[in-house]
């Protein structure tokens, strides 16, 4: 056994321990779980076992499935819903041998981890702010497949089942204990396997509830009235979700299925009906798009993994952060959050000292909801020091602009401030627009000159544009991405450009959006066909987010304008100076946006762009995905970006492209290559030349094998 080990002591109680070789966590895939299956049967077959304990050697319990190992699948359908029921079979060999069972829950436990706690007759849960337990699975794309949709079922009836499942909740140990998923937690310093096995010598015999003939599912009805109540919740449920997702996801829906089906039969017929959920969940599409685009390629970005090759870490002391709006603020909050002294300047100590209270109200509202404590919200607000003085920045070892997207301010700021630091210090510019080397000609140091384009509100966007100037150095580049990722961001590397990637592919969203608009197409039904193919927001709420003088502005100073883009502009104008719709910041854009209330689109769009009474919401949709995954090959093709990864990354994460689909270049995977091909021909016969192929495009798609250009599966 490389991964389980097995041990007896002298009371007869067996010891099965997770400890997978060359792993720093315990994870679950084929290999470990038949080790785990083989040793389960073993000890219950043992006459000499009184009882079990499933513990872990690491630090952590079982951090669930290999999602590397679900991806590369390449099994058929029915041997997998075969393997489901040989691990159905197992699990519930633990729970009725007649054995008393406890999981000696040591630290984190997620996803089939706690599906294997859950077959276990006695849960005990080491009570440490870092130890979580949950149910994870629907945040990759899938669900839980060994048991956890109907023991959870069990435990918990139907309303939270459904909000923990599909809300991949985690819970503390005080939380699992209060909602009866654990039975017992101790504290750290206690011996949690003596703890497991004095239960098991007070409680020789054990079943579990559902076990019971007696036993009924938590909240199931037994009059008419209450049946009535069941389903309508179930109904309600279902709404919801189709509200929310449109029907792009899958393994939500059929989750809700499992539960649904699952909770008015026994166990053994629960199981088997989840498992063919789960079988027809992980051969979708969406979930492997999801599986490999969220947890692989997002994971390794996280890790840094774009780190050119032979630099040592670079550690921070101390950040100055130029600028204290919005943006600044928010990158003084992430890089303190961190650990790492701020220096956060602007004109006046007014400004910088409000640019810090921004900080200071995240902190606060995490106080009220138990999140944080008073001691380290304080020791947080230290780390930032609001300054008016560039002196104060003098012994930092990174700067970070974040003043107006002004390029002579800009310009003017990078002089001041590089006067006074060290040589060997970074300096980033959080430039969404112009050019880096535009930039760094104001420098005296262009080869530590870099972008760092973070997203609004920083504190919860989690992706960053490394942005590499034509004469940035990897040493820069590999210190500037370990300052992402010490701040907990996902960096992408992005060479330089105008509107670099993630700016100039959102543009090409909002831009479809206003033409549609000036088309006649009813602005309500382009903002609701947006939100049903997966977008967050519409186009013309963007848009007003943006404000459109700024979009014009931009536009003005952009040379390479296609003739589609100019009289696009020249639409932009007119609303922002004829009809003095500028966006949300001056209360009318596309929007009305009410002192009180909701914001709605202003009624008035049909009296200057005459609505088209025909529309077809599918070439709505496809021409709001197409312009930006066009345009995002465009990005690769021209070495803007250079791997279709980053693309999906940055798409995702940046832009809010569907993740169900992948990312932009996934799309065409997912649509087919050849349909993605014939479909853009139909858009640029009849919407212009921005919806035509790049002829190296046309050539990958000629050469496609199963219709995929990008990834295998």
């Amino acid at each position: 056994m490389q991964h389980i080990k097995y041990t007896i002591d002298s009371d007869g109680i067996a010891f099965i321990t997770w400890d997978v070789a060359n792993s720093p966590v315990n994870i679950m895939n084929q290999e470990t779980m038949n080790e785990f299956f083989t040793t389960v049967t073993r000890s219950v077959n043992d006459s000499t076992v009184k009882g079990i304990v499933i513990n872990s050697a690491k630090q952590d319990f079982i951090a669930g499935g290999d999602l590397k190992w679900f991806l590369n699948y390449d099994k058929s359908r029915e041997e997998c819903f075969e393997m489901l029921m040989e691990t159905h079979k197992a699990m519930r060999l633990l729970e009725t041998s007649g054995k008393p069972v406890v999981a000696a829950m040591n630290g984190l436990a997620l996803g089939g981890g706690v599906e294997i706690a859950l077959a276990c007759h006695h849960r005990i849960m080491v009570n440490h702010p870092k130890n979580k337990m949950g149910l994870v699975e629907c945040s990759v794309g899938l669900f839980p497949g060994a048991g956890g949709t109907q023991r959870y079922l069990r435990m918990l009836g139907a309303q939270k089942t459904i909000e923990f499942i599909t809300q991949s909740k985690k819970l503390t140990a005080e939380q699992a204990l209060q909602n009866k998923l654990v039975n017992q937690i101790c504290e750290p310093t206690d011996n949690i396997n003596k703890l497991a096995k004095q239960w098991i010598l007070d409680n020789p015999n054990a079943s579990q509830p559902w076990d019971n003939k007696r036993f009924v599912v938590p909240g199931t009805p037994n009059g008419v009235g209450q049946m009535s109540g069941i389903t309508e919740f179930y109904s309600v449920s279902n709404a919801m979700t189709y509200k929310t997702t449109h029907g792009n996801m899958p393994h939500i829906k059929n989750v809700l299925s499992a539960i649904y089906h699952g909770g008015s039969t026994s166990i053994d017929n629960a199981l088997e009906i989840e498992a063919r959920y789960f079988v027809d969940t992980l051969f979708s599409k969406e979930t492997k798009n999801i599986i490999r685009s969220s947890f692989i390629f997002i994971g390794d970005a996280a890790k840094g993994k774009a780190k050119p090759k032979g630099f040592e870490r670079a550690s921070y002391k101390k950040v100055g952060v130029l600028g204290a709006g919005m943006m600044g603020a928010g990158i003084a909050y992430v890089t303190a959050k961190a650990g790492i002294e701020v220096a956060l300047k602007d004109v006046s100590i007014e400004s910088s000292e409000r640019g810090k209270s921004y900080s200071e109200k995240i902190e606060q509202k995490k106080l009220a909801k138990g999140r944080t404590t008073e001691i380290k919200m304080n020791a947080l607000l230290e780390k930032i020091k609001a300054t008016d003085k560039v002196e104060d920045l003098v012994d930092c070892d990174l700067i970070i602009e974040a003043v107006f997207e002004n390029e002579k301010l800009k310009n003017s700021v990078t002089k001041e401030t590089e006067a006074i630091i060290k040589p060997e210090v970074i300096y980033a510019s959080n430039t969404s627009t112009i050019p880096i080397t535009t930039l760094a000609k104001a420098s005296v140091k262009p080869d530590k000159y870099i972008g760092l384009h973070f997203f609004s509100p920083v504190d919860k966007m989690p992706l960053v544009e490394v942005i590499v100037g034509k004469e940035t150095s990897d040493e820069t580049l590999a210190a500037a991405i370990d300052y992402v990722t010490k701040i907990k961001k996902v960096p992408i590397v992005v060479n330089d450009g105008r509107g670099f990637f993630t700016s100039r592919v959102f543009g090409k969203f909002v831009n479809e959006g206003i033409a549609m608009l000036s088309e006649g197409l009813p602005p309500a039904v382009i903002e609701n066909v947006a939100k049903k193919i997966g977008m967050p927001v519409g186009p013309l709420a963007v848009s007003d987010e943006v404000n459109l003088k700024l979009m014009l502005d931009i536009m003005g100073e952009d040379p390479t304008l296609s003739d589609f883009e100019k009289k696009l502009e020249k639409t932009i104008y007119d609303i922002t100076t004829i009809h003095k719709r500028t966006g949300k910041k001056e209360g009318a854009g596309f929007y009305e946006y009410p002192k009180e209330g909701k914001k709605y689109i202003w009624e008035n769009w049909k009296t200057i762009f005459p609505v088209k009474e025909e529309y077809d919401e599918e070439e709505i949709g496809k021409r709001l995905l197409f312009a930006m995954v066009i345009d995002s090959y465009k990005c690769l093709e021209s070495g803007v970006l250079k791997e279709p990864k980053d693309a999906d990354i940055g798409s995702i994460l940046g832009l809010g492209f569907p993740i169900y689909t992948g990312g932009v270049m996934s799309y065409i995977d997912y649509i087919g290559a050849n349909e993605f091909l014939a479909y853009s021909e139909k858009l640029a016969r009849k919407h212009g030349e921005r919806f035509k192929l790049p002829e190296s495009l046309k050539e990958k798609i000629s050469k496609a094998e199963n219709n995929r250009i990008f990834y295998k599966n």
